[in-house]
């Protein structure tokens, strides 16, 4: 006070009441600067942070290198069948091959998997070629479309000259089933592979940093597996390709850690209401004529239950033990039924009986469900 005094200056001593005040704001100030979840002082939960591995991404490097190679390997064969790189972008607006090049490299194509019902069939018994497709039926002018009533001058294609892949022999059964896996590898063009590589790559690859090799190529091989499954009678016209049935699983894996790892997460409604809104929006664009909607709607109910078998978790108590311990044991009868459920039906029911179902992946508006 004497010092203050000598230099001129007023001193005002501090009650202990407003001494208590200051430092309680402080310490508020310092709470909401370092903003830690109150879990992270349980030193049981830093002890399982601490232990978790960080894996070394091989299953998405190779994945993806492979799909790169397989696009570029897609427009080769393009351009050596019919002489250019691209089909018309009325055709192909990801500026990729054409529909005959897709089928025959392996596209998810319902004719060439399983015998459909006759009034189906007959339409690919013998069809029109799609253009680079070489066909083994001999036109000399006798064939007539059914609907102009002209006569079909174009090549004519057998349902074994469709598909390719090795063919079908006259007279047996459609039973390509290896085109439930190849799509996931193989994408439309170039616009399409970029969109999907651009998640998988900066989401994915830390994904099975976090999560390990095994458990990542489980969850993305079933999630895109059962994505070409589900709805597959609904659009069995229309040639389908893309990972993109794998990373909604892994989309749905995200949502998974942030609900269960919920009292981590600094902010968890406003990630929780960001991640809302990142899939309703993204399953609305699946609603476009030219997304298969089914393979996204279903890769995210696999993630849903993949993740809750295979993700690491982290455990908040007894109780949060126990019931992760439930959820992870009723998935794996869950997962098991809908996939017999999923491949029963594709190939017991050999016409489409949903007739709602469409609506999945079109709008009734503008012609967009027809052909479905």
């Amino acid at each position: 006070m004497e010092e203050a005094a000598a230099r001129g200056e007023e001193y005002i001593e501090e009650t202990p009441q407003q001494r208590k005040k200051s430092d309680f704001d402080s310490n508020k100030d310092d709470r909401r600067k370092s903003k830690v979840p109150k879990a992270l002082y349980d030193p049981e939960v830093r002890k399982q942070l601490e232990e978790l591995k960080q894996h070394r991404p091989y299953f998405m490097y190779s994945v993806t290198v492979l799909q790169i190679l397989l696009m570029i390997g897609l427009l080769i064969v393009n351009f050596i069948k019919v002489g250019h790189f691209f089909d018309s972008l009325s055709n192909n607006i990801m500026f990729g091959p054409n529909r005959g090049t897709l089928i025959h490299m392996g596209a998810r194509f319902v004719p060439c998997m399983k015998q459909m019902d006759m009034d189906r069939a007959k339409i690919f018994n013998i069809t029109i070629c799609p253009l680079g497709v070489k066909g083994s039926i001999i036109n000399n002018g006798g064939y007539v479309n059914k609907e102009t009533g002209k006569a079909i001058t174009e090549d004519l294609c057998t349902l074994g000259d469709l598909c390719g892949m090795g063919g079908i022999e006259q007279g047996a059964k459609p039973n390509q089933w290896i085109r439930f896996i190849a799509p996931i590898f193989l994408h439309a063009g170039i616009i399409h592979i970029f969109i999907n590589l651009v998640f998988q790559i900066r989401t994915g690859i830390q994904m099975e940093r976090d999560f390990g090799t095994f458990r990542m190529m489980v969850i993305y091989m079933a999630s895109g597996i059962f994505g070409f499954a589900f709805g597959a009678d609904v659009t069995y016209n229309i040639p389908s390709v893309g990972c993109s049935g794998a990373l909604y699983g892994l989309l749905a894996c995200l949502l998974l850690d942030l609900i269960q790892n919920w009292k981590l997460i600094v902010n968890p409604w406003k990630e929780f209401m960001k991640m809302s809104f990142i899939i309703i929006f993204s399953l609305g664009f699946g609603l476009l004529k030219f997304v298969d909607n089914f393979a996204h709607v279903g890769g995210f109910i696999t993630g849903i239950f993949t993740g809750l078998i295979f993700m690491p978790t982290i455990i908040f108590g007894k109780w949060d033990l126990r019931r992760k311990r439930f959820l992870k044991v009723i998935s794996v009868p869950i997962l098991i039924g809908i996939f017999i459920w999923v491949f029963s039906t594709f190939y017991k029911q050999e016409s489409n009986t949903c007739k709602w179902c469409k609506y999945v992946t079109c709008v009734p508006f503008n012609h967009g469900c027809d052909g479905l």
